[in-house]
Parts: structure tokens; C-alpha cells; sequence
């Protein structure tokens, strides 16, 4: 019959290009994986090592300087007196930057983390999957929360600490290097962008992943003062790890 297709030759190309495409989509499955495998890995290990604590010759200071670490399932700030004698913040962040009145705040509240995700979820019913992902596993801009608040609000939710003199200036330092500067060395706030009353956004320095988190960047700035903590803190709570207990 001149329809058939005599020892199945003309069936062979096609099951010959089919076998090659399955091939090639299983070949990048096990590399997608693989790089998964490697990258869980990778974080794991930072987060074991990370839990080595640095600055172990570090003593809470009686009569210093108290400032407190938060951090929740979420996010994690540093809160620090609004005026010392090492910087005044009201004048730094004077209070015409905030849309409420906040000359009564006797603390300022600081939290980096991702512009995206900053920016647009300021409530949970705000939150997107999309955002989530992409503020843990791609590298993004990043943000500065600035709070003018009260301590005592702080209190039930972070840990306190009292530092020197000394290790408040190093942790102010710290602070202010996180901020990204305009041609002429001011900071750059993200006009219109609050959640409330008495807080503002700027722009910040670094890029945010899953290996440098808002707990990373407060991590960093207790061991930048010279306070006992994990080498690397990406998690929630890790920074409390190594804090003395009250």
C-alpha cells in the first residue's frame, strides 16, 4: 500500500527529535535542582556558622547609653535615644521630614530592608507572593525606615541593652552608613512614602536577599559597636541569640 510507511523509517526522526527534547528539559530539571540543592545548602551553612558569636569580651555598660533590638517574624530595627552626646537626631532628622507631630518622640527607630517590599505592603492584605520571592531570592534596592517614637512602645516586642559611649557613637556610624547620598552628601527621602504619622522612608545603601536581611543589617550594627552577637544573623530572632539576658 503506497500510504504506509514501510519499516517505520519515517517515524524514526520524530521519536529520535522527541527523546532528544526529553532529554534536554530532564538535563535542566536536574540542573535547576542542583543549583537549589547548593543554594539551601549555601544558606544553611551561613546560618550555622553564623551562629558563632562575635565580640565575646563584650559587658553590657550599667550606666551607659540603652537601646533596643527588635526584631519579629517579619523585621528587625534598632532603637536608639533621640539625643546623646554623641549625635542629635532631632536636628538630623528634623521634624518638618514627618507628616505628624513628633517633638515629643524621645527615640528613633531604624530598619532596613527591601524598597519593594517596604513600599508596597504596608498592611499584611497588602502583601503579594511575587514580592515576597523576589526580596529573598534576587538581589534588590533597598530602603531605610525612619520611626520617631517612644521606647516604652518598643519595649514588649525587642530586648534592651545598655552600650558605651563609645560603642553608641560606632553603632551611629553604623547607622548613618546605611543611608545612600545625593551628589551633595544629603540623605534621600522617598517623598509621600510613610505608613503613619511619625515615620519616613529614604533610600538606602546595599542590596537585600535572603543571605542579607533586615536582621542581617542589625546584626551587623550591634557587631559594628562591639556587642556580643551572631556572626551572621539572617534569620528572625538570631539577633537576640547572644544578648545578655536581663
Amino acid at each position: 500500500m503506497p500510504d504506509e510507511i514501510p519499516d517505520g523509517s519515517s517515524a524514526a526522526p520524530a521519536n529520535s527529535w522527541f527523546a532528544r527534547c526529553t532529554k534536554r528539559i530532564r538535563w535542566m530539571v536536574f540542573k535547576t535542582f542542583r543549583w537549589l540543592v547548593i543554594l539551601f545548602g549555601a544558606w544553611v551553612a551561613l546560618i550555622l556558622v553564623g551562629l558563632i558569636p562575635v565580640n565575646n569580651g563584650f559587658r553590657p555598660d550599667p550606666d551607659g547609653i540603652e537601646i533596643l533590638v527588635m526584631s519579629s517574624a517579619v523585621h528587625a530595627d534598632i532603637v536608639v535615644p533621640i539625643r546623646s552626646n554623641q549625635c542629635d537626631w532631632s536636628a538630623e532628622l528634623p521634624s518638618g521630614l514627618f507628616r505628624g507631630d513628633t517633638s515629643e518622640a524621645t527615640h528613633v527607630a531604624f530598619g532596613w530592608g527591601d524598597r519593594g517590599f517596604f513600599l508596597d505592603t504596608p498592611t499584611w492584605a497588602d502583601m503579594k507572593l511575587s514580592t515576597a520571592l523576589h526580596a529573598l531570592f534576587w538581589p534588590s534596592r533597598t530602603c531605610m525606615q525612619v520611626t520617631r517614637t517612644d521606647i516604652d512602645w518598643w519595649r514588649p516586642h525587642g530586648q534592651s541593652i545598655r552600650i558605651s559611649p563609645t560603642q553608641h557613637e560606632r553603632l551611629i556610624a553604623f547607622i548613618e552608613s546605611g543611608f545612600q547620598r545625593d551628589a551633595n552628601g544629603n540623605r534621600m527621602p522617598i517623598p509621600g512614602r510613610a505608613y503613619g504619622q511619625d515615620d519616613v522612608f529614604f533610600e538606602a545603601t546595599g542590596s537585600y536577599h535572603c543571605f542579607n536581611t533586615c536582621n542581617s543589617w542589625v546584626g551587623r550594627g550591634l557587631k559594628a559597636a562591639g556587642v556580643r552577637v551572631g556572626w551572621s544573623t539572617p534569620l528572625p530572632k538570631t539577633v537576640f541569640f547572644w544578648l545578655p539576658k536581663e
